[in-house]
């Protein structure tokens, strides 16, 4: 399969995506069944960059059934904690449903099933809802967005939302030795094990605001007013990450794929369309490797966290570091700790989320998964904390 990405800007979210559906070259939908994947997992409402706009979608939706695919349906699982008729709706999924006629399923609310990744470096399998076996056509539409552990998330990370129930946390809390992970983190060679066998027919990547900073969901919107489309998703990626600002190969699991044929990063073995694409190029701010890196006088002992729980940490951060003052340790330091994997940690350390349950005999342990940041806080005032 030649690798194609059609590459539009567009102040309209609807109209820019239906452009450039109607330029690209699709295979034969007549009567296939189409799953569209955004990124509607959080309570969020269109245009902050959190989430996949619904125009983008309600135009995706038009196109398929102009070209006589079938059964259509949109699907997501939610991140714990969210509640899922709140989210579809505050993100207008549940509308652009309605107003389509179209099923809106909550994966996580189905029975699972098993699939073997043969050639799995960290993942033997996975499980996902059982429902994807119907469907013969995945589209992934993701926002345009940094990520604090994986650099950026787009179509192909998107996938991990299909993952079924508590498997999307797995990812984060694996381990791998040296020799398996040759310089990259569990979490990234375990997607590029998820993708070999989860892998979308059709990526399109809505970057009309997208995400820098402290993604996936504490960063500040971008108006980038880009729609990236590509019947590879990896070479999909690898465009919008190079119109993020930076090289494709800095992003291990697009590396990681490449690597195992199984997507192509290198623009020379890439139809892009137009071939000034980078005329559009605008610089997104990473997220920092460390939060202590923004916060000096904060320790934070991270060791198989996911996103949910350093967000909360984020929030927590934000809103209320002053009022952890009381909180310093010995070091004049306050130290917090998050994630499954925690061995070395000074006595006295705020521990957040179910992960950190074995070490709670040497801090403060706020149950959750995660808790949310005020949580936190009234749990440490209500143990005598602050004065």
């Amino acid at each position: 399969m030649d690798s194609v990405v059609i590459v539009l800007k567009g102040k309209d979210p609807y109209l820019t995506t239906k452009k450039a559906l109607q330029q690209f070259p699709l295979p034969n939908l007549k009567g296939r069944r189409a799953l569209i994947k955004p990124n509607a997992a959080r309570l969020a409402v269109p245009g902050e960059g959190v989430t996949t706009h619904p125009g983008v979608v309600e135009a995706t939706i038009d196109h398929l059934k102009e070209k006589g695919a079938g059964e259509i349906a949109i699907g997501e699982s939610c991140i714990f904690g969210v509640d899922p008729e709140q989210a579809f709706r505050a993100t207008g999924m549940k509308e652009v449903s309605e107003k389509k006629r179209v099923e809106l399923i909550h994966l996580d609310r189905v029975a699972p099933m098993e699939i073997k990744i043969p050639g799995g470096k960290v993942l033997k399998s996975i499980r996902v809802p059982a429902i994807l076996k119907k469907f013969d056509f995945i589209i992934s539409i993701p926002v345009m967005k940094t990520h604090m552990h994986t650099r950026v998330t787009l179509s192909i990370k998107n996938m991990k939302g299909l993952l079924w129930r508590r498997e999307k946390a797995r990812l984060h809390q694996l381990r791998c030795n040296g020799k398996v992970a040759q310089g990259d983190k569990a979490l990234d060679i375990a997607i590029s094990d998820m993708a070999s066998v989860l892998f979308p027919h059709l990526a399109i990547i809505d970057g009309t605001t997208g995400l820098e900073g402290m993604g996936p969901a504490y960063g500040r919107k971008k108006e980038a007013g880009l729609i990236v489309l590509g019947n590879d998703p990896v070479s999909a990626d690898a465009v919008a990450t190079r119109l993020m600002g930076f090289p494709p190969e800095e992003v291990p699991h697009l590396r990681l794929l490449a690597e195992r044929g199984l997507g192509e990063i290198q623009f020379s073995n890439i139809s892009i369309k137009p071939g000034d694409f980078l005329k559009w190029e605008t610089h997104f701010e990473l997220p920092p490797s460390k939060l202590s890196f923004s916060f000096p006088d904060v320790v934070i002992h991270d060791e198989g966290s996911c996103s949910a729980c350093l967000s909360t940490l984020f929030v927590l951060l934000h809103r209320y570091k002053d009022l952890l003052t009381p909180h310093r340790l010995g070091d004049n330091k306050i130290h917090i700790g998050i994630g499954k994997h925690l061995e070395n940690i000074s006595r006295g350390t705020i521990l957040i989320g179910n992960c950190t349950h074995k070490m709670k005999k040497r801090g403060t342990f706020v149950k959750g998964c995660p808790p949310v940041a005020s949580e936190v806080l009234r749990l440490l005032s209500s143990l005598g904390v602050y004065v």
